[in-house]
């Protein structure tokens, strides 16, 4: 007795094969996937290669054996699942030649790209910033703070020695000293945003 088909829509085949409906809708067209009479697909045929037919591959390639896929490691060594590949681990395993499935690795490819353009749009709408820009607010910013708090011992002393009846002399150079070890303490603002 054969196991049960799993039918599935082709929205739900390309999430699960880890591209677009409209690649898996032209690959029907083309009559490289084979669908039911009420346009559904067999789950089973995600991450099979039905792919490679529509590559052409370059006159040039690499011809040798196929890399290892990550399905094959350990699961100490590979974190993938389906949409959960962790970046420091998809590095260490590429560096050290243990390459993605091809689904895996297609996913890969349209989440960057999809998260690329999701950051160029939240750029050019204002949402995000550039990292130099932000530093130079800041370090504006942080230095108009810092002008402010030495000029107060000379604005405020005066105040502060006339309410006490003694020199004011004395009272601004005390105040200086303290709004001084005060900044000394509080550091560089621009190393303190380099290291966060």
């Amino acid at each position: 007795m054969s196991a049960p088909v799993n039918l599935v829509s082709f929205r739900e085949f390309a999430r699960l094969d880890g591209c677009s409906d409209k690649l898996v809708r032209n690959a029907v067209k083309a009559g490289k996937l084979s669908v039911t009479a009420d346009n559904r697909i067999d789950a089973a045929l995600a991450g099979t290669g039905w792919r490679q037919q529509n590559r052409r591959a370059a006159e040039s390639a690499d011809t040798g054996a196929d890399p290892t896929p990550v399905s094959a490691l350990s699961p100490a060594d590979a974190e993938v699942s389906a949409g959960s590949i962790q970046i420091d681990d998809f590095l260490a395993n590429f560096i050290a030649g243990r390459m993605l499935s091809r689904a895996d690795a297609e996913r890969v490819k349209e989440n960057g790209a999809a998260a690329k353009n999701l950051l160029a749009a939240m750029q050019e709408a204002g949402d995000v910033i550039d990292i130099a820009i932000a530093e130079a607010i800041l370090f504006d910013q942080a230095r108009e703070f810092r002008d402010a708090w030495m000029n107060w011992p000379a604005r405020v002393g005066p105040m502060i020695a006339a309410e006490l009846g003694v020199s004011p002399d004395p009272v601004v150079e005390a105040l200086n000293k303290y709004v001084q070890q005060q900044l000394d303490d509080l550091g560089d603002p621009a190393s303190a945003f380099e290291e966060a």
